[in-house]
């Protein structure tokens, strides 16, 4: 009998970055000796101008390390698949990472990351629900800008995903997804495969949530009206295989808070390994 095993989703999404070294270091206070400055008095000049005993203020020199393992021109490449997409039903996809404190890690809230490129930062925008969307800009991949972030290293974990821009009524195509889930294949390939030097299986499900996960529903079915099936918290599995490939249905996508807003949904990969 064959064994089978779930990369659960933050593994399975699979990635888990490391933040370089962060946080506050501080420069010397340059304030002499005390004692020294009782034996020897010290002599006035005509051009000072500062109070002899005025105190050098400490400055604060905040330390922008790398997030993850890889280079933005690298990461990039699956950007651009992204950003490119066009088909009938429209551009619906885009790719985001939860970033996370890690168990028993602390550091400055809230997280934050910045592009650095020659010799300026832009911030890198962040979902109201706090996951971190990074465009593909073609200024940044020539530059091969650095991705960084205000966290100690090794404090952050990151899961990789796709956020689906639906507004519950126009159609997503199925070819749509199971592109954008090869897209996330190639983004984690980049970051993991580096940091844990394993092979990383190709994505063969995506699992639909919304965020607060327990005051929001999703709503998926096919366009023939078969509701998707669900996981153990009921959330909508999509399951790719050669049949939904041949018939490349269309799926119905939404997501609403308890008061029957628009929410924002997200699709989480997940890996089946035998």
């Amino acid at each position: 009998m064959q064994a089978q095993m779930w990369m659960g989703a933050t593994l399975a999404a699979l990635l888990t970055v490391y933040a370089g070294a962060a946080g506050a270091q501080t420069t010397e206070q340059a304030t002499a000796d005390p004692a020294a400055t009782a034996q020897v008095p010290p002599q006035a000049t005509p051009s000072q101008t500062a109070p002899q005993d005025e105190v050098v203020p400490e400055m604060v020199v905040t330390s922008r390390e790398q997030f993850g393992k890889t280079s933005y021109a690298k990461l990039a490449e699956a950007l651009k698949v992204l950003d490119r997409m066009e088909n009938s039903s429209g551009h619906h996809l885009r790719m985001i990472f939860k970033v996370q404190l890690d168990k028993g890690k602390s550091g400055p809230l809230p997280i934050q990351l910045w592009a650095v490129y020659n010799g300026k930062e832009e911030a890198i925008e962040a979902t109201p629900d706090g996951y971190f969307y990074i465009p593909y800009r073609a200024d940044w991949e020539a530059a091969d800008a650095k991705l960084v972030s205000n966290q100690a290293k090794g404090s952050l974990r990151a899961t990789v995903m796709l956020e689906v821009l639906s507004d519950g009524k126009q159609p997503v195509a199925y070819s749509e997804l199971r592109q954008g889930a090869k897209v996330l294949d190639q983004a984690i390939e980049e970051f993991v495969g580096p940091v844990m030097g394993f092979f990383v299986p190709s994505i063969d499900e995506l699992d639909f949530s919304c965020e607060p996960d327990a005051h929001c529903r999703v709503h998926a079915t096919l366009d023939t009206g078969e509701a998707l099936e669900t996981d153990d918290k009921g959330r909508p599995i999509l399951e790719f295989g050669r049949k939904l490939d041949r018939r490349n249905p269309t799926l119905q996508l939404g997501a609403t808070a308890e008061d029957g807003s628009p929410t924002r949904l997200y699709a989480l990969p997940q890996f089946h390994v035998f």
